[in-house]
């Protein structure tokens, strides 16, 4: 973090106030794997809204952080447009969040979030691999259905949910099937956890443990 601040930070921009900039770090950490609302941050850090757009872009220049755009293929619902952001490294986004051990990561309300941070870089690499290369995009609803991350390659769909649990249940599933209901052209559906079997929960839903996605 000091090497962060104090080195790369300044090659790449002059920033007036390096506390503020850690203090919107800290917050935008906390919100790994939500919905950017850059007026939120803003109220919530005392730092003006223009300060935080800034400082958001110096995260995504620099490799720190990244905006998931919405899926916005519309088909039956109102979608919603605005993107996710995502810590890329999520071991500097738990510390950053406060969460120095593993119980309290796990007892924290961001543990959800955290966790689909992670899974989306294990996402990323073998999506790196391949040619051409997917998008990856999230998907949710006006009406509070969602799915984590819609992998577009062409015309071929691929739906995956991250859900920090180690007993994956059917009734996590809703969001993928509403997915698939809407896009029959999705060729299936991953629900990704912390555990280590592979579990069929539905007829093209299967329930894979995160570490075997990288």
């Amino acid at each position: 973090m000091a090497t962060y601040l104090e080195r790369d930070l300044r090659q790449i921009s002059s920033v007036d106030s390096l506390p503020d900039f850690r203090r919107i770090m800290e917050a935008l950490a906390l919100r790994s794997g939500s919905m950017l609302n850059q007026t939120e941050v803003a109220r919530d850090t005392g730092i003006s809204q223009p300060t935080v757009h800034r400082h958001l872009n110096l995260l995504e220049v620099s490799s720190l952080l990244t905006r998931l755009p919405a899926f916005s293929r519309n088909r039956t619902r109102r979608l919603l447009k605005a993107p996710k952001i995502h810590w890329i490294d999520p071991a500097l986004a738990t510390y950053l969040s406060g969460l120095h051990d593993p119980q309290a990561v796990r007892l924290s309300r961001e543990a959800g979030g955290l966790f689909e941070s992670l899974v989306l870089l294990h996402l990323q690499v073998p999506a790196s691999l391949m040619v051409p290369q997917p998008h990856i995009f999230h998907w949710r609803t006006a009406g509070r259905q969602e799915v984590d991350f819609v992998l577009e390659r062409g015309r071929t769909l691929l739906a995956v949910e991250a859900k920090f649990t180690t007993s994956p249940r059917y009734g996590d599933t809703k969001g993928l099937q509403d997915f698939m209901a809407d896009y029959p052209e999705t060729v299936g559906g991953l629900l990704v956890y912390d555990g280590e079997d592979i579990v069929r929960l539905h007829e093209k839903i299967v329930a894979v443990p995160w570490h075997v996605l990288g």
